[in-house]
């Protein structure tokens, strides 16, 4: 069956870094030297799932070195951790919880994780501080805080893997996969690679908010309608499983649904921008706005960039299997 996945129009360009060629080579290089990638075909792979094309998309502001570091994180965030949970170690939440916890423990600053046995936690440990060098206190405090939440979600999904639970609607659904999809967390990076930090008496206001809940939403949605060839396979949480299951309806009506509920997402985030945005910076000093209107423009890169990462990798072609190399890559991360 072939799937066209959700699909909506936006106003906002696509935008792409221009360190992409060097980056993509950076990282590639970087996995290979923590064993992340093994073969020519695990590299071929990378540049078929187009996965620093998607670093460049969320990050075109980025400079060589963080462009770079942003490709590598894309490359770590799927096969040597995201598909790791897919099989038999994300069916089991107490070894998922160890898991997480180790990985936590990096993101808050202790020590053991770069001579850890797991290649995974090994690469990680010398990539976040990589991620975090000269953030300022206000957002290392949240970028630490939305990562440990992406890393915490993985559990509530292992325990949802094992007794079967389902989500009543896509309001219950939408705020667990922002946090399995690290959506705020990519957003905090935006602001540090983009030069655009949002003051911490600006970011909580209920305008910022909304924008970014909307952001993950369309992301959600896109990502889940181009991923079921795997997750027919594997099951587990999907906005489109959801949607069919609670509307008694076909594939091809859930796509529909789907569709019209992104571009309903879409007009309301346009006409947030529009009014309440417009407001909410009016009312600020000339900085402070800039940052502001700066943040709907990381959100725009983060909708964009997804919706063509989505149609140009060739991650979602087929129901993935994970390498026999790379069964080990946690192992020992959950001891």
């Amino acid at each position: 069956m072939t799937y066209e996945g959700v699909v909506f129009t936006t106003p906002w360009p696509l935008r792409s870094n221009p360190h992409l060629e060097q980056a993509r080579e950076r990282a590639i290089d970087w996995m290979r030297a923590f064993g992340l990638l093994q073969g020519e075909s695990a590299v071929d792979d990378f540049v078929a799932w187009r996965l620093a094309e998607v670093a460049g998309f969320f990050y075109p502001h980025a400079d060589a070195d963080d462009a770079a570091t942003a490709a590598q994180m894309m490359g770590w965030y799927f096969l040597p951790f995201d598909d790791q949970l897919d099989g038999e170690l994300g069916r089991d939440p107490r070894r998922v919880a160890a898991v997480c916890g180790t990985l936590i423990d990096t993101v808050h600053g202790l020590p053991g994780g770069e001579h850890h046995p797991a290649p995974t936690v090994r690469a990680f440990a010398d990539l976040w501080p990589r991620m975090t060098h000269g953030m300022s206190a206000a957002l290392r405090t949240r970028v630490s805080y939305h990562w440990s939440a992406y890393f915490s979600s993985q559990l509530t999904e292992a325990i949802d893997r094992t007794d079967g639970r389902v989500h009543p609607d896509l309001d219950a659904y939408f705020p667990l996969r922002a946090a399995t999809t690290c959506a705020f967390g990519q957003n905090d990076l935006g602001e540090h690679w983009g030069g655009t930090e949002v003051a911490p008496a600006v970011w909580h206001d209920p305008v910022l908010h909304r924008m970014r809940r909307l952001g993950a939403d369309l992301v959600a949605l896109r990502n889940d309608s181009m991923s079921l060839r795997h997750e027919d396979v594997t099951g587990g949480h999907n906005a489109i499983h959801l949607i069919e299951r609670t509307r008694d309806c076909t594939r091809r009506e859930a796509m529909a649904y789907g569709s019209r509920l992104a571009q309903r997402k879409v007009d309301e985030l346009v006409e947030l921008e529009a009014t309440d945005l417009r407001r909410l910076a009016d009312a600020l000093e000339p900085g402070q706005r800039d940052a502001v209107l700066g943040y709907a423009e990381i959100i725009h890169d983060w909708i964009c960039g997804d919706y063509e990462w989505e149609g140009i990798s060739a991650r979602h072609h087929e129901h993935r299997v994970l390498p026999d190399w790379a069964n080990d890559l946690l192992v020992g991360a959950e001891s």
